[in-house]
């Protein structure tokens, strides 16, 4: 069974919670110790260990002494600091001693180690992030939400193709719904990017939805919505605070009109879940030669164990060959350069 690589001081809070996502996943029968590789320095990560009491045996560490801080910019990391975690990360995957990468560090070095370490899948030119969100009627896909600020038309037409893929086969849908973040729902609306994009998707052998305004998303009619890495990333975030804010004010009115502890804690119960990052672990880097799992920073112990059972899942699904499969249908209309 192929191996899954744990960043393990990637994070606001590692290595503490990483390696209790770790212990958690042990816990629950998400992988077993010899499939697990763990990178960082060496002496960090095994105190990390022995403080969870999670036994050394089985457990593969790779020792990555060039740490990796919030000022360091994705070239840094490489050029100045190659011996870092996400780095020697990318490279257990690219020599094939592990099938999946997971991190919670920085986004930007992740998509740069994994691009120009791995790769982009056949016919693919640039990767998308993608973020799975539970919506009212069903969990939808968002991509990309952090990877290519500045796509073209090609790009998205590939963004849906590719989760249109994804969906499909993390979910069982035969033909998900792929629809356009746009401003409206007129086929004009959107600035020149978005109305060439729609374009292009229209011919895709996929089923295209069409335009979908910000507040049709959560209503998860449109299983797959695509846009650009910039759009994608201030609706991830913004739906996040939102979603702090009403559940703060909300759970703090209950308490104020002495509704009763039970009854919040059933509430609470219903409704975390469907909110919480950490149930689907991390979003997947689509669109490299390796599956590779990008953790929200602020991550506790159930998020990674979550991301790695993500991961495994991906790779049993066999996600990125399906992949390569839809994108040749896309090839003939590929840019030389895009």
């Amino acid at each position: 069974m192929t191996k899954v690589v744990l960043d393990a001081v990637g994070g606001d809070h590692a290595p503490k919670e990483c390696v209790a996502g770790v212990a958690l996943a042990l816990q629950r029968g998400f992988v077993a110790p010899e499939h697990l590789i763990l990178t960082g320095p060496r002496d960090l990560v095994e105190q990390a260990l022995r403080e969870q009491n999670v036994p050394l045996a089985g457990l593969s560490i790779v020792d990555a002494p060039d740490v990796l801080t919030c000022d360091d910019s994705p070239t840094d990391a490489m050029r100045k600091k190659p011996r870092n975690s996400i780095s020697l990360g990318i490279q257990e995957v690219k020599e094939g001693r592990a099938g999946a990468f997971v991190s919670a560090g920085s986004t930007g070095t992740v998509v740069a180690a994994s691009t120009l370490g791995l790769g982009c899948l056949e016919g693919i030119k640039r990767p998308a992030i993608g973020a799975i969100i539970a919506g009212e009627k069903n969990p939808f896909l968002v991509l990309d939400v952090g990877a290519n600020p500045m796509p073209k038309a090609f790009h998205l037409a590939q963004y849906a193709l590719m989760g249109a893929t994804y969906y499909g086969g993390t979910f069982g849908i035969k033909d998900p719904k792929v629809g356009v973040l746009n401003i409206g729902s007129e086929e004009l609306k959107g600035n020149p990017l978005v109305r060439e994009a729609r374009q292009l998707i229209k011919q895709l052998p996929i089923n295209f939805h069409g335009n979908v305004e910000g507040v049709e998303v959560f209503h998860g009619d449109c299983h797959v919505v695509v846009t650009d890495g910039f759009t994608g990333n201030v609706l991830l975030k913004v739906s996040e605070g939102v979603a702090e804010y009403v559940l703060r004010t909300t759970f703090g009115l209950m308490m104020k009109a002495q509704v009763e502890p039970q009854k919040i804690g059933q509430v609470k119960a219903g409704i975390l879940p469907r909110v919480d990052f950490s149930e689907y672990g991390g979003a997947l880097l689509l669109g490299v030669n390796g599956i590779v799992t990008i953790c929200h920073g602020r991550s506790h112990a159930p998020a990674f164990a979550n991301a790695i059972r993500f991961a495994r899942r991906a790779m049993d699904a066999q996600v990125n060959q399906h992949i390569v499969q839809a994108a040749r249908l896309l090839a003939p209309q590929a840019e030389p350069n895009a």
